[in-house]
């Protein structure tokens, strides 16, 4: 089944957990995707990087220290060497043994389940062959594998590589600066989806956006504490910012809303009178 990330004009909105449940569960691993499947997730935002060997595994960092019993960097390590470190004992007792995964299984895992991926590309260098592995993992699966990922970056040369390689690929940009063309910057990347942040971006653009076809979608960054994020904005500008965003997801500008607390966005998809799924 072909999964949707442009869902607004069903009054939805997607959940879309950064890392998994990364509150409760070590972040970028099985069992924090799994946890916020079980919340009534649909769409989970991932990130992954390329070994020496060139597997695609999912981790954010690119050194394996802040998120493992290891110490080392994933694009001098290969899989083999990887898997042998422990990916959940530093987040808690009761994680102990949790495997780094492939970004292979992880896919997979979403298909069976429904789940739509936004897989952010973390990759530094070597461009090229990280591009055509994942281009050989993708052109290995039925099609509706690439129906249920948007494939991200800040990088989007990289990104672009790939979708040179497989056309087909649908790309989310991120968006960290206000340019003169805002709609046309992100059309020249070959976007079909984007990725913005409150202080970059404002209603007029949205509705670009959305006009030009684009699904979207709003990262909230984490500022600690379970802190709403909007919130936080109300006090760091001194205006109502949390209501600002309210009315863009009730104007249906906003298909996916991204932060680490599940319940939190949850809560403001249905106070601006949508459904979150």
């Amino acid at each position: 089944m072909t999964f949707k990330f442009n869902v607004t004009q069903s009054g939805k909105v997607l959940v879309n957990p950064h890392r998994g449940d990364c509150l409760f569960y070590p972040e970028n691993t099985l069992p924090a995707f799994q946890s916020a499947v079980d919340k009534g997730v649909t769409c989970i935002e991932i990130d992954i990087a390329m070994t020496a060997d060139n597997h695609l595994v999912v981790i954010h960092d690119p050194s394996i220290d802040r998120t493992s019993n290891g110490s080392g960097y994933v694009e001098q390590m290969s899989l083999t060497e990887l898997q042998q470190f422990d990916f959940g004992a530093w987040f808690g007792e009761k994680h102990v043994s949790t495997p780094i995964s492939t970004f292979e299984e992880i896919l997979d895992w979403a298909i069976n389940n429904g789940v739509g991926l936004v897989v952010e590309a973390k990759q530094r260098r070597r461009h090229e062959e990280f591009a055509r592995t994942f281009v050989q993992l993708m052109k290995g699966k039925d099609q509706v594998a690439l129906e249920h990922i948007l494939l991200l970056s800040f990088d989007h040369t990289l990104i672009n590589r790939v979708k040179t390689l497989l056309p087909e690929v649908a790309l989310q940009v991120v968006t960290l600066a206000r340019y003169q063309d805002q709609l046309g910057a992100v059309l020249a990347s070959n976007a079909q989806s984007v990725c913005v942040e409150y202080p970059h971006v404002t209603e007029e653009v949205l509705m670009q956006y959305k006009q030009a076809g684009l699904s979207t979608r709003l990262f909230l960054p984490n500022k600690g504490n379970n802190v709403n994020t909007a919130r936080w904005f109300d006090t760091y500008y001194g205006y109502d910012v949390y209501n600002e965003i309210i009315s863009w997801i009730n104007k249906g500008l906003i298909d996916m809303l991204s932060h680490d607390d599940i319940d939190m966005i949850s809560a403001m998809i249905r106070e601006a009178e949508m459904e979150p799924i």
